[in-house]
């Protein structure tokens, strides 16, 4: 969610995944309070098993397949073709709070894991 308290939108993207759009999609990441690491941890969660069930494919520079990609990464692929789709379509500082928030998420791969947490 942006600072006047609107969500993201990116007509513009190209997003073709059974009718749900990308906004949609990462609304649980998008919405969460900056202090709130657990809702962050359980956001990136719910949206990392929606783009699997969506059969969404996080992929390298030439195409292919990533295997074996984190929940943290999957989610910030797709924030990040989200931004990059947000600052085609000339919404630069909305891309720059969704550059903050993948930042946030990158931080939580350096946090120490609980026993028993994914």
């Amino acid at each position: 969610m942006f600072p006047d308290g609107s969500l993201p939108e990116c007509a513009s993207m190209s997003w073709s995944t059974e009718g749900a759009s990308l906004a949609d999609v990462l609304e649980p990441v998008l919405c969460v309070a900056e202090d709130d690491e657990g809702e962050l941890v359980q956001a990136v969660n719910d949206v990392a098993e929606a783009l699997a069930a969506l059969g969404v494919l996080i992929v390298d520079r030439a195409g292919q397949p990533v295997h074996g990609v984190s929940d943290e990464r999957a989610v910030i692929g797709a924030l990040a073709a989200y931004a990059k789709g947000l600052a085609h379509g000339g919404r630069l500082d909305d891309a720059v709070s969704v550059g903050e928030l993948i930042d946030r998420i990158d931080q939580l791969r350096y946090r120490p894991k609980r026993p028993g947490v994914h």
